[in-house]
């Protein structure tokens, strides 16, 4: 049936707006209307969004969400309770590498995802994996990965280069030379971080952005860590190389002394850096060297709750964030002035949706767009807990964080998935979103 969002204050064209917003029966935006209208005259459903926030759906291009001990339907639950509504899948090894597995994960994923999604290709971890990167290409992933740490050859990382300039797909490059990375001393509570120095992430990001720009590739670098990383993105863009760069709340927040007391719910590759860094990042965020927030998903293990934490060598790196990362960016990053409201939507919605090529459907609130929103309480405060079945917050070095800011409800192609207190759509609502472009 036909929508109607009334009484909310509506982000459309740059602005908070008051507007209703009028959703057909497809899922898409037929309508912004500058006078409330009178809900007597209308014959569809009604969402009032008094005192609420109405902003485009959320689109995270990196999470692992069917992987590990997480799955698409858990996986994208988590997301849609923390008001994403795109999510682009990153997937195991040798796993979307052709087009017959591409189909096989996209017919999967449909079964079971509450949100919409897309997919990436790969990981490239030998040639063989680069192949059929045309047809993975073709199928509409979104880009393609290379994972540094399985030590591929720089001949392979060229090739990975000159395939993303020859098909247009970006390449997205987790950034870490794995020759800089020492063995981790799990005695001292600072080890993984010293075992795993920024300069590692700073080399491979110069040498693959170096190799992007001689053969004029899209290249995307994974969840920056570093300031100086983000120095280096900033050059070579001003050199005119295609490259776009994405982070993590976990980056902006946290630093190393949380392995004094959280060691084992801040292992992650990269590791945790300094309070510079968070400061450097935030700044790179505000003037665009950032392009997107991602939340780099990842549950390597479901957790005992009745037993004791693990130590930290025990962890599988990786942070399940999903449920909060566009909470913890308006409560610590919008709230706290380091960023603006339009930065907010830009770097969570606009920007990844422009990324992928999916921008006139996905990232904003205008007519013909699906109506992907989320109804946001900009001033409830709250303390971060699980949200309930399949929720992640009680792995997460943010349990029992204050916010302010919450997602009382996500809709995605116009339909509630996430009514402020539980999922009210059965798994398989969401639909694959391939990307668009011409192959060379």
């Amino acid at each position: 049936m036909t929508l109607l969002i009334k009484n909310g204050k509506v982000w459309a064209e740059g602005d908070l707006r008051d507007l209703s917003v009028l959703i057909d029966d497809n899922g898409v935006i037929s309508g912004l209307l500058d006078t409330q209208i009178e809900v007597s005259e209308f014959g569809g459903n009604v969402v009032d969004a008094e005192s609420s926030l109405v902003l485009p759906g959320g689109i995270d291009i990196h999470a692992h969400i069917q992987d590990g001990a997480e799955t698409f339907y858990s996986g994208t639950c988590a997301a849609a309770r923390g008001g994403i509504t795109t999510v682009l899948d990153m997937p195991p090894f040798k796993t979307t590498t052709n087009r017959k597995q591409c189909v096989a994960r996209k017919e999967w994923a449909e079964n079971e995802c509450v949100i919409d999604f897309g997919l990436t290709g790969g990981i490239v971890i030998d040639e063989d994996d680069l192949v059929k990167m045309n047809e993975v290409s073709e199928y509409g992933a979104g880009q393609f990965k290379v994972f540094m740490l399985s030590n591929p050859p720089v001949g392979l990382l060229w090739e990975a280069v000159k395939t993303a300039a020859r098909t247009g797909m970006r390449l997205t490059v987790h950034m870490e030379e794995p020759a800089l990375l020492g063995k981790v001393n799990w005695d001292d509570p600072l080890g993984f971080p010293k075992a795993n120095p920024p300069v590692a992430e700073n080399v491979a990001t110069a040498q693959m952005l170096e190799m992007a720009r001689a053969a004029g590739a899209p290249i995307h670098v994974c969840h920056v860590s570093s300031a100086r990383t983000a120095e280096l993105i900033d050059i070579y863009r001003a050199w005119g190389t295609d490259v776009s760069a994405e982070t993590t709340p976990h980056y902006l927040l946290l630093d190393e002394e949380e392995f004094y007391t959280q060691g084992d719910r801040v292992v992650a590759t990269p590791a945790l850096r300094t309070k510079k860094d968070n400061e450097a990042l935030w700044q790179a965020l505000r003037d665009g060297v950032i392009d997107v927030i991602i939340s780099d998903h990842f549950l390597g293990a479901l957790p005992d709750l009745s037993k004791p934490r693990p130590a930290p060598r025990d962890a599988e790196p990786g942070i399940a964030g999903l449920e909060l990362s566009l909470p913890l960016l308006y409560s610590r990053g919008v709230k706290n002035g380091k960023i603006s409201l339009k930065r907010f939507v830009d770097v969570t919605s606009t920007a990844p949706a422009d990324l992928l090529g999916i921008g006139g459907v996905k990232g904003r609130i205008a007519v013909g767009a699906d109506a992907d929103l989320v109804i946001f309480n900009p001033e409830k405060t709250w303390q971060a807990h699980d949200f309930g079945s399949d929720s992640r917050v009680s792995t997460l070095p943010y349990e029992n964080w204050g916010l302010e800011g919450y997602v009382e409800a996500t809709l995605v192609r116009g339909r509630m998935v996430w009514d402020g207190k539980e999922i009210v759509v059965d798994r398989g609502w969401g639909r694959y979103v391939p990307v668009e472009r011409s192959h060379g």
